[in-house]
């Protein structure tokens, strides 16, 4: 794991610092929501010079199905539980107790032979048609404690996204909760040719933990607006990358419920699009739905006007109902695009975010809503596609 950049402080005048950062996983015997759920310092962003470059990127990425060369099922296998460096660390379940191993864990606590976000996305078919992840670099932006346990928030994120992708190429970024950290780590991601990055972290109006509303979110949200905050920061982005971003689980506690009246960076995106000024980053927000069917969750923030970007997932971690929040509904829509990139390696992220998005399965009110937005993750419709390409 490598750690972040170092933090930096806010300038006088700048967007007001305390803000309350979610703890995107409902975990409350899990030590690291506490970290999770403390303030977050919003660095202003230089006007100057961030707008979103147009140059066309498709001579690059391709904008047809070309395939990629698939992998086997034995090697999927061994690369499942975080490969053979990490599958024999400690495990603190999120739902309680403490294992010898991430593997001894998953034995005690699973009654199938494969974490749940395995079969729940239906990644084991595409393993078996060699779609694994194989190539393709993801990282995981998040907490991470670096005590050779696996027992922090962002640990748990990264065994969700090697359920459904285990051979893509995961890298664990620390984040210490200052969002010019984020904005370097993102830069340096695309720098280093990274495809996906998860992000199951963000900013509310109402702290689910501790259920205090920030009472200062829409006077930001209108601050970052009038500032031409762009929510990925000042970098431009080569295109390759798709930014998927955890919905937030403030739902109960949110009179509005949609996104983006509880959610800051889904605030901020929606108002500049309504003044015009269009994010051109590929992002894909994530909500949850429940255990038992197709509902979603309650405690889940719901698309709203932000449906165009929004689609629903499972969450859990290795087992049914060890687990629970829109942070690992977010991981499984990383890891089905790892193994659409593999499939199909010449996509963009656009191109990525429009094909998973094209291909979910409609629940809900017919067409895309304000609840589900696209509505369910369907990997192996995602990986059939059908038609032809929008260039970028």
């Amino acid at each position: 794991m490598r750690s972040s950049v170092s933090t930096s402080s806010l300038p006088t005048g700048a967007i007001k610092a305390a803000r309350i950062f979610l703890c995107l996983a409902l975990l409350p015997g899990l030590a690291a929501c506490g970290k999770f759920s403390q303030d977050v310092k919003i660095d202003p962003i230089n006007v100057g010079g961030n707008s979103q470059s147009s140059e066309d990127s498709t001579s690059e990425y391709g904008s047809t199905y070309e395939m990629g060369a698939p992998s086997t099922r034995a090697a999927t296998t061994s690369a499942l539980f975080l490969g053979a460096s990490l599958r024999e660390h400690p495990y603190d379940a999120p739902s309680g107790g403490s294992f010898g191993s991430l593997f001894s864990a998953h034995t005690a606590l699973n009654t199938g032979d494969l974490p749940i976000a395995s079969t729940d996305t239906g990644a084991t078919t595409q393993w078996d048609a060699g779609w694994t992840g194989k190539g393709v670099k993801v990282a995981v932006l998040d907490e991470f404690t670096g005590n050779d346990r696996i027992d922090s928030h962002g640990e748990l994120v990264s065994v969700v996204v090697n359920s459904v992708a285990p051979e893509a190429t995961l890298e664990m970024r620390h984040f210490d909760l200052i969002m010019s950290s984020a904005f370097t780590a993102w830069a340096d991601f695309d720098a280093n040719d990274f495809h996906i990055v998860n992000n199951s972290l963000g900013l509310a109006r109402f702290n689910h933990v501790t259920q205090a509303e920030y009472t200062g979110f829409d006077a930001d949200v209108a601050a970052s607006v009038a500032s031409n905050y762009r929510t990925t920061g000042p970098a431009t982005y080569s295109g390759r990358m798709l930014f998927v971003f955890s919905a937030g689980n403030s739902g109960e506690l949110c009179p509005d419920r949609r996104i983006q009246e509880c959610s800051f960076d889904a605030a901020v995106v929606y108002q500049q699009r309504a003044n015009g000024l269009a994010d051109k980053d590929a992002m894909i927000w994530v909500g949850s739905l429940n255990d038992a069917g197709t509902d979603i969750a309650p405690y889940s923030h719901t698309a709203g006007d932000m449906k165009n970007d929004f689609i629903v997932a499972h969450d859990d971690v290795l087992a049914p109902g060890d687990g629970a929040g829109t942070s690992f509904a977010a991981p499984r829509v990383t890891g089905a695009a790892a193994l659409v990139r593999h499939k199909f390696p010449f996509l963009n992220g656009t191109q990525l975010k429009d094909l998973l998005l094209g291909t979910a399965t409609d629940i809900g009110a017919a067409g895309i809503d304000e609840v589900y937005g696209h509505g369910k993750l369907d990997l192996a419709n995602a990986l059939s596609p059908q038609g032809a390409l929008e260039e970028e």
